[in-house]
């Protein structure tokens, strides 16, 4: 008998683009709603993922996750799972406050956060250690069910911390993966080992509505 397991295919996603992110804020696990921008990159992101045989979604609960993953589910007909463990890192003091600002105000710990996100974290922020056992949880949510095709919609930052838990990179590293909004990265599972296939795929983004009939899988 072969031992050969199939080939299980999961897309992780990035929300459309909030308030937030046109004005560099920490949203953190702030509930923030997606710009009309936002809502039309949620659109052409299920455009391009209405051709792709998917059987469920997991998002995040927080509000400009869900709308991302509501748009893609329309057209499928598909429920949306909530996931608590999919939220966005709690940035702690900092969530609401600008970018700039705390790069002028706040210099030495700014300078170290951004030189190791995750392991120079702002007051009250949640911890890698944490951050780790959550999403260790949520990679086994998706693996302990019997899904071929997978979606999971979540955040930037949950995202690279997913390409440490997931796919074992360098979690200092993982900073510096460029995550547009509502862009895709494509992991393969072969044998229980996961291959990542593509990354910050956006092209359906930057071609456009009229543009978004585009592939997602070699097959």
């Amino acid at each position: 008998m072969s031992n050969t397991q199939p080939v299980r295919r999961i897309i992780l996603a990035r929300h459309g683009q909030t308030e937030w992110n046109l004005d560099f804020k920490f949203q953190g696990k702030t509930d923030v709603n997606l710009t009309e921008t936002g809502k039309l990159q949620a659109k052409a992101l299920a455009h391009r993922l209405s051709s792709w045989d998917f059987e469920i979604i997991y998002s995040s609960p927080l509000s400009r996750a869900m709308y991302t993953s509501n748009e893609i589910a329309k057209n499928k007909n598909i429920d949306v799972i909530p996931l608590p463990e999919l939220q966005e890192i709690n940035f702690g003091s900092w969530e609401g406050h600008s970018i700039e600002k705390l790069r002028q105000e706040q210099r030495a710990l700014f300078s170290k956060w951004r030189a190791d996100p995750f392991f120079n974290m702002p007051p009250g922020a949640e911890s890698w250690e944490k951050l780790y056992t959550r999403l260790e949880r949520a990679v086994k949510i998706f693996l302990d069910g019997n899904y071929k095709n997978i979606v999971v919609i979540s955040h930037g930052g949950i995202m690279r911390a997913l390409y440490a838990v997931f796919l074992g990179f360098n979690p200092h590293k993982v900073w510096n993966i460029e995550i547009s909004n509502c862009s895709m990265t494509g992991i393969e599972m072969r044998s229980g080992r996961p291959w990542l296939m593509f990354s910050n795929d956006d092209l359906h983004i930057r071609a456009g509505q009229t543009g978004a009939d585009l592939p997602i899988w070699n097959n």
